[in-house]
């Protein structure tokens, strides 16, 4: 029995949230390590209310700071992915014969032969938008 690709996509449920876990786990650690040395080194003070209004000021100022610094990563990475996409489809559209290289070369690293990959990149050079799109990828520019 041939199973549909929606039911394919449903069994298959693969995580594409590692950045976001990445990015909680050190906001969490770096969330909670500084308001607690900040409000330990206040609480020498005596002032109870110097403490809380520290520990809230450094509460609000981390989650300003930490914003800010996710939308510009965000922002940087968006503009770094349009860039390198923009790298890749002049090299298609220029040097298609090294692009062709380059994908025969990496898909051999997994054993996969010339004779095999060789219609495939046929196909891309039909369609330079898949061969755009498929050279993007992270794993496709490891050398």
């Amino acid at each position: 029995m041939q199973s549909t690709e929606t039911e394919r996509h449903r069994l298959e449920r693969h995580t594409t949230q590692s950045g976001l876990t990445r990015d909680a786990i050190i906001g969490l650690a770096d969330g909670l390590t500084v308001p607690f040395a900040l409000t330990a080194g206040l609480s020498s003070i005596g002032s109870s209310k110097l403490v809380i209004l520290g520990g809230m000021a450094e509460l609000f100022a981390g989650s300003i700071s930490m914003g800010l610094g996710a939308y510009l990563a965000t922002i940087t990475d968006a503009h770094h992915f349009e860039v390198e996409e923009a790298r890749e489809q002049r090299q298609v559209t220029q040097t298609p014969h090294l692009e062709g290289e380059l994908l025969v070369n990496l898909f051999q690293r997994y054993g996969i032969t010339y004779q095999e990959i060789s219609p495939i990149i046929e196909s891309f050079r039909r369609n330079p938008q898949s061969w755009v799109k498929v050279s993007s990828l992270p794993v496709a520019r490891k050398s």
